[in-house]
């Protein structure tokens, strides 16, 4: 039986590495109530320093903007390339806001068309307003082939998928995928939502048909990270109290 006193507990890096799956310390962790609580507040701390520190040093999105768009000069636009240059997020942004403005200025289309797209992409449903969020950055018109390609596209830390940008109006969500760290088998998503000046006033839920299985809020910073996720094709919403976005048949 180990005792309580403190020098025979685990150190917090033993903590971490048994948190990132090394065995060597499962039986003391099965065992000792204290060490346990302890890999529980460091598995939360860790959670919220990821989520947190998620592209901090990355250039605001409208000084990429402005790169991209050739009005930066001197010192600034050297920062900038030189950034873009060695960040794979900074620089797939960079292409989701060239297809994004490019998107702006679609063909025309029939009347009918057109009003038919208006009605399936935003609705008023009980005195809140829907919107459908559109995914910018398919490379294809083909859906099946378009999905297919985007997550055939490079891997990063296991299994990580392309990430999605899509827009809704004036507001855009960033998802990323990967392999969930805490849950073998399993997959997160980390996203990040733009255009709103309070987003951590919208909560996230994951939902499979008719049943939400994952939930989280909205960081004062725009991200959120949900996690422990089976691989399945979802519907995710974000939830505020005028207005619901819905990002729909995700494959996780």
């Amino acid at each position: 039986m180990i005792g309580h006193d403190r020098n025979a507990h685990l150190s917090d890096a033993d903590l971490l590495a048994w948190n990132d799956g090394v065995l060597d310390f499962a039986e003391h962790v099965e065992h000792c109530k204290i060490c346990q609580e302890r890999a529980l507040a460091l598995q939360a701390e860790d959670r919220l320093l990821k989520t947190t520190l998620f592209r901090a040093a990355c250039p605001p999105t409208q000084l990429l903007a402005e790169f991209g768009a050739g009005f930066l000069m001197g010192d600034e636009q050297k920062y900038v390339a030189q950034h873009v240059s060695s960040c794979p997020h900074c620089s797939q942004e960079l292409s989701w806001q060239q297809v994004f403005m490019q998107s702006l200025t679609p063909a025309p289309a029939p009347a009918v068309e057109t009003e038919t797209l208006r009605q399936r992409l935003e609705e008023v449903r009980e005195g809140v307003r829907v919107i459908v969020a559109r995914w910018v950055n398919n490379v294809t018109t083909d859906p099946n082939l378009g999905r297919s390609f985007q997550f055939a596209m490079g891997t990063m830390r296991g299994e990580h998928q392309r990430p999605m940008l899509f827009d809704a109006n004036e507001l855009q969500v960033t998802l990323e995928f990967y392999r969930d760290p805490e849950h073998p088998g399993k997959h997160q998503i980390i996203g990040l939502l733009i255009g709103d000046e309070t987003p951590d006033s919208f909560r996230v839920q994951v939902w499979q048909e008719k049943t939400c299985v994952a939930e989280t809020m909205v960081d004062e910073l725009g991200n959120f990270v949900l996690g422990n996720l089976s691989p399945a094709n979802y519907d995710l919403k974000l939830i505020h109290p005028k207005l619901e976005i819905q990002l729909n048949s995700l494959e996780v």
